[in-house]
């Protein structure tokens, strides 16, 4: 029986990397995500679980029946990056492994990329993360705080 990535809070890196060894891997499981997998009707021809084949050298699936493409990654933060899948699970695994958060100097130097490209990649996570998680909601309407403590030392005594 194989481990999936959420069913044990001790995924090591390791088990990271044996799981999404290359952007091929890291590609089908997003089909799997989006899609339930290569097989599902075909929203061109409505051909009934028609079978989805990867094109070579592209993040494209083409259906058996009909030709049609589908691009898995299409309308999510991964949809026009040429920076690798395996780079961006990578990312998406610190972010959600950390205590702390991950900083872009710190995504540079995991990822082996520019900081330019690591701050932008950690920002769209983080932007995710905070649709998905309804963090704009938090703090709106009446809020009360107990035992607060706002601000630094006083001047002057």
């Amino acid at each position: 029986m194989s481990k999936s990535p959420s069913a044990s809070p001790d995924f090591s890196v390791r088990e990271f990397f044996q799981r999404f060894p290359d952007e091929d891997a890291c590609l089908e499981h997003i089909m799997a995500v989006r899609f339930g997998g290569t097989r599902f009707d075909c929203p061109k021809c409505g051909t009934v679980e028609s079978t989805f084949h990867k094109l070579q050298k592209r993040r494209t699936y083409v259906c058996a029946s009909c030709g049609h493409h589908v691009n898995p990654t299409a309308g999510t933060i991964l949809e026009n990056t040429r920076t690798p899948l395996v780079s961006w699970f990578y990312a998406m695994y610190l972010f959600c492994t950390t205590r702390h958060g991950v900083s872009g100097k710190e995504l540079q130097r995991q990822l082996g990329v520019t900081y330019k490209t690591a701050y932008r990649i950690g920002q769209q996570i983080r932007d995710l993360m905070s649709k998905a998680q309804g963090f704009d909601a938090l703090l709106t309407g009446h809020i009360e705080l107990d035992e607060a403590y706002v601000g630094g030392r006083r001047s002057g005594g």
